[in-house]
């Protein structure tokens, strides 16, 4: 079902408005109906429990997401999903869907940058949700989201050591933006094991063929669950490490998504 949310606090630009979400309920998406024409104008959202982020994104790479995945937009309308209907099963559509407990406290925040060409003196923000009732079952996983940033040192051969691996941690995609750096092979390790290898060829093949995905210029992306299983195909995080062939020195953004357990079921 869909519920419409609090107004958030927060009246201007440059400004980092809150809106609290109704705990006790599983969060599938949230979705943010505001009058603003830019979509840099809001940088950043970020999903709070507690006091602790959960996950966040720029409002960027968010509607890059979209453009990626082929979502119908609208002007004005953000949408930070949580569960991913592209998926082929419940598994993986509902695996980071946000289940929130009756007394945590919840807390979407919306970072506004400076007013952008053409965006109304006042901006507003209205938020919806879609939910569903928690099962009592307890919040077992979160959905995680969040952005990086790894230096290339030289054109060649560049080794990247995934920060803060687990095997509680799993990744369903990375993506590289490409402003400075170009890449065109990625190794993925576990420890010294070499378990995936692409060229890039590959790489955006597999991913309009596969995956269904609209390439976009300018971003390199590594998506595990290219077959459309979130679950299956999400990649464990300890002990891993990426190898790829770069044409140059320079900085490499990246965004990282999947999702963490939080805790185990009781033994029998």
């Amino acid at each position: 079902t869909q519920i419409q949310c609090a107004s958030p606090t927060g009246s201007g630009y440059e400004e980092e408005w809150a809106l609290k979400l109704q705990a006790g309920m599983t969060y599938h998406a949230v979705e943010l109906e505001t009058n603003v024409k830019h979509v840099p104008t809001i940088k950043k959202i970020t999903l709070d429990i507690g006091g602790t982020p959960i996950c966040y994104a720029s409002n960027v790479m968010m509607n890059m997401l979209d453009d990626l995945t082929q979502k119908f937009k609208q002007e004005g309308r953000f949408i930070f999903d949580f569960s991913k209907y592209e998926y082929r099963s419940p598994a993986g559509i509902y695996q980071t869907q946000l289940v929130t407990n009756i007394n945590d406290d919840v807390t979407l925040l919306i970072e506004f940058d400076k007013k952008g060409e053409n965006d109304p003196v006042v901006p507003t923000v209205k938020a919806k949700a879609w939910v569903t009732d928690n099962d009592n079952a307890g919040r077992m996983y979160t959905p995680s989201r969040y952005e990086l940033t790894q230096y290339a040192a030289a054109a060649g051969e560049h080794t990247w050591a995934f920060p803060n691996g687990s095997p509680h941690r799993h990744i369903q995609r990375i993506i590289f933006k490409e402003d400075d750096v170009k890449i065109s092979k990625i190794l993925v390790k576990r420890g010294s094991k070499t378990i995936h290898t692409v060229y890039r060829g590959d790489l955006d093949y597999a991913n309009q063929r596969y995956g269904k995905l609209a390439l976009q210029d300018g971003y390199c992306v590594l998506d595990f669950t290219v077959f459309g299983f979130g679950t299956n195909g999400a990649i464990n995080t300890a002990g891993l490490s990426f190898e790829f062939e770069v044409d140059k020195a320079g900085a490499i953004k990246t965004y990282v998504e999947g999702y963490e357990q939080v805790a185990f079921p009781s033994a029998a």
